[in-house]
């Protein structure tokens, strides 16, 4: 099959590489039909990542179509339209047995990543990581549902609540993702802070009331619009430190700060440690997801609970992931698509 293989940093080449086969009666094999670019294959591929070793497949958001199954398998059938995580917790060990699932240290992994034709798991793997989907659908859609998953896991630690006024930080695909969950949680106001126009003009199209922090002062314009108090929560979905020191005092006291979005290696972080001691701000991290939260991030997509039709802005054959790679570290656009014939 083709594949788009990861030699290391800068080094992205498609070349053919093993099929996945059915070799036991428990084991699933998967047609990918659609893999979308998340901001992990693109750190990885610009400068490396300690838990990706070359030579190996990139891509984890993916969608595709059951085309073979072992015989003891019985939560699929032939056919059948799923999303698959990209890891799932072992269950057992310290972080598992303390129920956050998110930070196991023995995940188990698909056969190879999705920039390719075909995925292969265990029965055992899909108990926890696979969901199914209605045959009609748009696989698109469907592939959104890990990056959604991690962000209802990044909510679910803000103890966002009816009502809060919410700031989120960053407009790219994962912040109008947390945008988008954060209003189902009731919220009463969500400004969204944004120097690019397009981005900008798409979380205004999703509801937030967004401010461009080039041309105003966020800190003003928040205070403006939070009665003077701040935000209850403030969702850092942008991995620039400074930009995450820059708002930590935007919280109103006793709020709370979610650092979703991934910084780079050796970051560090300056901020008036009397925010978290007079004001009681706690600040905490976001990453990864739980299976419960995988199958929750499902069920939106398959009830439309959500508008995702405005995060996929361009699609790419397989033929084509360079220019869907220069196109995403470009920042033009949000969310990209590879699509197999």
């Amino acid at each position: 099959m083709k594949a788009a293989v990861y030699r290391g940093p800068g080094k992205l080449k498609l070349e053919d590489f093993p099929n996945p086969i059915i070799e036991k009666d428990d084991e699933i094999l998967i047609r990918i039909k659609v893999s979308i670019i998340c901001g992990t294959d693109i750190k990885t591929f610009l400068r490396g990542h300690p838990q990706i070793k070359p030579p190996t497949v990139l891509g984890h958001e993916f969608a595709g179509e059951v085309i073979e199954i072992g015989s003891k398998v019985n939560i699929c059938k032939i056919g059948d339209k799923v999303s698959v995580a990209p890891f799932v917790n072992c269950g057992e060990c310290f972080f598992c047995q303390k129920g956050i699932f998110e930070l196991c240290k023995n995940r188990t992994f698909p056969s190879n990543g999705s920039f390719t034709e075909y995925v292969k798991i265990s029965q055992s793997f899909g108990l926890k990581g696979l969901v199914k989907f209605p045959e009609n659908i748009d696989l698109k859609e469907a592939a959104l549902t890990e990056p959604l998953a991690c962000v209802i896991n990044s909510i679910e630690d803000s103890n966002i609540s009816l009502g809060d006024k919410v700031l989120i930080v960053g407009a790219g695909p994962m912040g109008l993702l947390n945008l988008l969950i954060t209003q189902l949680k009731g919220t009463s106001q969500i400004i969204v802070s944004e120097p690019m126009d397009e981005r900008r003009k798409i979380a205004s199209k999703l509801g937030a009331l967004t401010v461009n922090p080039l041309k105003d002062d966020l800190s003003s314009f928040v205070h403006q619009h939070t009665e003077g108090r701040g935000a209850d929560e403030v969702i850092v979905a942008a991995g620039n430190p400074k930009i995450a020191e820059s708002v930590i005092g935007l919280a109103r006291p006793g709020g709370r700060v979610i650092l979703f979005g991934g910084f780079p290696k050796s970051s560090s972080l300056t901020f008036d440690p009397n925010l978290v001691h007079y004001n009681q701000i706690s600040i905490v991290g976001g990453s990864g997801f739980t299976p419960q939260q995988f199958k929750q991030a499902a069920e939106l997509i398959k009830h439309n609970k959500i508008n995702l039709n405005q995060i996929i802005t361009h699609s790419f054959s397989l033929n084509e992931i360079d220019k869907a790679f220069d196109l995403s570290i470009a920042q033009k656009g949000l969310k990209i698509a590879i699509i197999s014939d």
